[in-house]
């Protein structure tokens, strides 16, 4: 009787406390803009990332993915986040490397931030 309680118990503390773990493992960085192109020219992609990230996949990071702000110049895109501490991180991704969206909360629904979550600064 004491095993069985015990038990129940347990589950009841695990289930309580996985959701949080999972929650947690989903990244610690709030998406606020990503840009891509270069100091010249480039574009707003935050809209395609979000629909990118509501996939849950990696991404190879070129003109083909993003559109070309910048033909026949290297680019890169950059993602602007705010971390658990409140500061803004970039984040660069250089052409032909991959997006790991793992470090990022709301990857794999494509829903982060909300209209007071932007990024009002430059390139």
């Amino acid at each position: 009787m004491i095993k069985t309680r015990a038990a129940i118990l347990f589950a009841i503390v695990m289930s309580l406390l996985l959701p949080g773990t999972i929650l947690a493992a989903r990244g610690q960085y709030l998406i606020l803009s990503a840009q891509y192109g270069n100091r010249g020219r480039h574009i707003d992609v935050t809209g395609q990332l979000k629909q990118m990230a509501a996939t849950n996949r990696m991404y190879r990071v070129d003109y083909k993915t993003f559109g070309d702000p910048a033909r026949g110049q290297a680019k890169e895109l950059r993602v602007y986040a705010r971390g658990p501490n409140g500061n803004v991180r970039v984040f660069k991704y250089h052409d032909g490397s991959v997006i790991d969206g793992s470090q990022f909360r709301g990857w794999g629904t494509g829903q982060w931030g909300g209209p007071n979550d932007r990024w009002n600064g430059n390139w």
